[in-house]
């Protein structure tokens, strides 16, 4: 599939072909970040992961479980942001298998300002539940996006030791 496609409006159907009814189920479940539709269609040890800095934003990195991919989309991620939209631009399907690419848009909490950035999801099913997520996005132009002005990585960055060089503790 090569036109574009909303994941808020994900069709039954697309270019004459039958769309799987648990990538429907999923994607409506994920953006209305609704607990019961993702209880249902999330097997009880789904593997959940988000690339991207962790150390800066809870929302990325693994989970592991039900729970706390539920946690995450309805709880963790709208702390940062409301994803309204994936925009699929490419997806394949293979049996339970799902690569989808695309523009997510969504609005950053604290500003209201309005995010589109590029990401892609690898999602596996087993008997119609979800058993593996991965998504991974442009987070540098997430960041940028989140600052509001470019970020210059051709300045230097001024460094300082952070233990003297006189310390003791070094000379051991």
């Amino acid at each position: 599939m090569s036109a574009v496609v909303s994941a808020a409006a994900f069709p039954d159907r697309l270019h004459g072909r039958d769309v799987p009814p648990w990538l429907v189920a999923f994607y409506r479940a994920y953006l209305k970040r609704d607990a019961g539709l993702l209880d249902a269609i999330l097997d009880d040890n789904v593997e959940w992961l988000l690339a991207g800095p962790a150390e800066q934003f809870d929302l990325y990195g693994c989970r592991q479980g039900k729970a706390a991919a539920i946690e995450l989309v309805t709880r963790i991620m709208p702390c940062f942001f409301h994803m309204t939209d994936f925009e699929i631009e490419h997806l394949v399907v293979q049996g339970e298998r799902v690569a989808a690419y695309g523009h997510v848009r969504a609005r950053q909490r604290d500003t209201g300002r309005s995010l589109c950035f590029r990401g892609a999801h690898f999602l596996r099913f087993r008997d119609g539940r979800l058993v593996a997520f991965r998504s991974i996005a442009d987070t540098f132009d997430v960041a940028e996006q989140v600052v509001g002005h470019p970020i210059d990585v051709n300045r230097r960055i001024e460094t300082a030791s952070l233990v003297p060089e006189e310390d003791e503790l070094l000379s051991l």
